[in-house]
């Protein structure tokens, strides 16, 4: 039975190869996903490359359909907040997943944290998600809390 409070925790990393193919696939051709001048001249600390955005959202919405709520889960929509610090090629960092809200129709809103290994935040994010039918017949009669826009 999926519950508000519930969550999963996983550990990410991105290889410069996976930024580029990444990069490559959607047409990405920003410089500070290639060239470490080019990330410099944007975050004058950076240590390497950065890692799009899109590449760790794509990868969270992967997260919700394979392991939490599972198989068969839609993602509906994902709300960044704010990145508040860059994602490097080979940095681990820490992708917390927790429900907010279950709402009518197999709907869950789910609070995303994104923090480094040393627990200092990246990112904070919401997204709604359609949950997979089997666990979704076990609250439907439970949990009831209305329908509405998930605010970006």
């Amino acid at each position: 039975m999926l519950e508000v409070g519930m969550h999963f925790d996983a550990r990410l990393s991105f290889s410069r190869e996976q930024v580029d193919q990444y990069c490559l696939l959607v047409g990405d051709h920003n410089a500070i996903h290639r060239d470490l001048d080019a990330a410099r001249m944007r975050f004058p600390d950076s240590a390497d490359i950065i890692v799009p955005g899109g590449l760790i959202q794509t990868t969270i919405s992967a997260l919700f359909g394979t392991s939490f709520p599972g198989d068969g889960c839609l993602g509906l929509t994902f709300c960044p907040e704010r990145f508040r610090r860059p994602v490097y090629p080979g940095q681990e960092i820490d992708v917390t997943l927790t429900i907010a809200r279950v709402l009518r129709g197999g709907m869950i809103d789910m609070d995303i944290v994104l923090t480094d290994i040393d627990g200092q935040l990246l990112a904070n994010a919401k997204s709604r998600v359609v949950a997979p039918d089997d666990a979704y017949y076990a609250w439907w009669h439970e949990t009831i809390d209305g329908v509405d826009e998930v605010g970006c």
